[in-house]
């Protein structure tokens, strides 16, 4: 681009000369010119690229005859498409400047073939069931060791390991089982039953074994492969010391057992009752007085538990601090800490008929003391070894656990 030369400036000159530069115009059509060029360049060099990879070959078109029809009767599923389409001979084919193309479908043409269904093949889907196996889902053969961690009691282990409460009890000390204490170490058996420990001076068997455990075939002990037995005979003696598992055996009812004496006149007429005697929180040697009609220990509570060999009564929640009654009259025969997992405990004399109430938050009675039936005796809590506030309650006969649940007037 040119410019005009500046004249020289005066020094009286207050108007200086601009620099006037030409009009430009512009031409559009040239850019347009270059791209057209520019894509043609570009369609050509591809199409090349395309034959030189891929060589032309004779193609394959659907035949032009008229499309399959329906029988009067039959059904889209009895038509199917030819598996391989015949191929146009050459002569069928168009010329485009030497380039031969297959005829272009009418419209109609093209509805007909659409309406064909496919017949699908006659391959045969497998169908797997899926089916994830972890480790530890299927039956145990051995006994495992678990150690007590905060918030455990027998019945959350037992569901955990599928087992009822009373197995887990009988292949393991009473004291661990019901006063659960973090870090213990409970025997876990791999299936249901009971464990024993042979007695050398008892002269015991596996037949006898069997008759003291409810097992009706001693040869279902004999040949569990845990108890290592099967050179033995149901009637040999085992030695002392040698641990024994029953499967599907039931033991002994588990249960607060702290002693019980019993003094009688000479006629045989009991005198005096003594519960745990010499432990706290025992009143020592009480008449047995009492013994009215039963009724309701916690009527406001639900029942949760019921009588088992592992458990020797019943359980009742309730909300914490929720009044329990004497569930009859008699006189109090220990009222305490229980450290069998009772926590605060009181028992109650009803001539040979005894009550048992566990885990409460406070204790109305003491020693000394005579409740009569539908007195509060104390207060719901979760003392002792409890998951929560309830109200545990036995019914012992000459000290002997009985079930709660069919005794009239108990509402349980």
């Amino acid at each position: 681009m040119s410019h005009f030369p500046e004249p020289p400036i005066q020094p009286d000159d207050t108007s200086p000369s601009q620099v006037v530069r030409p009009v430009q115009r512009k031409d559009t059509g040239t850019p347009i010119l270059a791209w057209a060029a520019l894509l043609g360049a570009a369609a050509f060099t591809i199409g090349t690229m395309a034959l030189l990879v891929f060589p032309a070959s004779t193609p394959s078109v659907l035949p032009t005859s008229t499309p399959p029809t329906l029988a009067q009767g039959s059904t889209p599923s009895d038509m199917s498409l030819p598996t391989d389409a015949p191929v146009f001979p050459t002569s069928a084919l168009l010329n485009d400047g030497g380039n031969t193309i297959p005829p272009t479908l009418d419209a109609a043409r093209i509805d007909a073939l659409l309406s064909v269904p496919i017949v699908p093949s006659n391959t045969t889907n497998t169908i797997y069931d899926p089916f994830t196996i972890i480790k530890g889902d299927g039956p145990r053969s051995d006994f495992l060791e678990y150690t007590i961690v905060r918030g455990d009691t027998i019945d959350s282990i037992s569901r955990r390991y599928n087992l009822k409460s009373e197995s887990i009890a009988w292949c393991n000390n009473p004291r661990i089982v019901f006063v659960l204490r973090i870090g213990d170490s409970l025997t876990i058996p791999p299936v249901n039953g009971a464990c024993h420990t042979v007695i050398g001076t008892k002269e015991e068997t596996v037949a006898t074994i069997a008759q003291k455990y409810q097992v009706s075939d001693p040869n279902i002990i004999l040949e569990y492969p845990l108890n290592n037995l099967t050179e033995r005979q149901v009637t040999d003696k085992l030695p002392g010391g040698l641990n024994v598992f029953i499967p599907g055996g039931q033991g002994e009812p588990i249960t607060w057992n702290p002693g019980t004496q019993v003094e009688k006149d000479a006629n045989g007429n009991v005198r005096t009752l003594s519960f745990a005697p010499g432990q706290a929180g025992s009143c020592g040697r009480v008449a047995p007085a009492g013994g009215a009609g039963w009724s309701n220990p916690l009527p406001n509570g639900r029942w949760v538990r019921g009588f088992y060999a592992g458990h020797t009564g019943i359980d009742i929640s309730a909300n914490l601090g929720t009044p329990i009654f004497a569930a009859n009259s008699g006189p109090v025969l220990f009222s305490g800490f229980s450290n069998w997992g009772y926590g605060n405990a009181i028992v109650l004399a009803h001539g040979l008929y005894s009550s048992l109430y566990g885990h409460m938050s406070q204790r109305n009675l003491s020693c000394g003391d005579f409740a009569t039936v539908g007195q509060v005796i104390g207060l719901v809590g979760s003392t002792g070894n409890s998951s929560g506030p309830h109200l545990h309650f036995e019914i012992r006969y000459n000290d002997v656990p009985q079930n709660p649940s069919g005794t009239p007037g108990l509402g349980w």
